[in-house]
């Protein structure tokens, strides 16, 4: 029993490290895609996946010997647990701002391509009478002045 405890101390001990290091890197993407540094985004979006699959991975782990324990011993970490809690909804906010962001970009985007480029939104037919799908025009942007 007391290797289960001291296993689920340092499990904690790895969360709680992970959610610090995931909370900087969310951050640091924010920052990316506000500034627009594109080629930071590719780098810090794996570092962003693979903290959370880790974080996943250990919380299982968590998860399994949390069940195999005394109720009084997971007692004795309810402090360490509540404040891995606050560390991972401060984490769900932050990719929370971080969707929106991009949610409302997208639509700024889509809606200026629109006005520049209007689309027909009527159904297409072939020849045969299926019905397809109308795809955006190619369109051509001479920057040479």
């Amino acid at each position: 029993m007391n290797a289960l405890i001291s296993e689920y101390s340092l499990l904690l001990k790895n969360e709680d490290k992970i959610l610090d290091t995931l909370s900087q890197k969310q951050m640091e993407l924010r920052n990316v895609l506000q500034n627009k540094d594109w080629s930071s985004l590719t780098t810090l979006m794996a570092d962003v996946n693979r903290l959370s699959d880790d974080f996943q991975r250990f919380d299982s782990r968590r998860d399994e010997l949390q069940k195999q324990m005394a109720p009084a011993d997971v007692k004795s970490f309810y402090d360490i647990l509540s404040h891995l809690r606050s560390k991972l909804l401060k984490c769900k906010l932050e990719n929370q701002v971080i969707t929106n962001y991009v949610t409302v970009t997208k639509q700024f985007i889509s809606e200026v391509v629109e006005k520049a480029l209007p689309q027909t939104r009527n159904k297409n037919y072939t020849k045969d009478g299926t019905i397809t799908q109308p795809h955006a025009q190619s369109v051509l942007v001479d920057v040479r002045g």
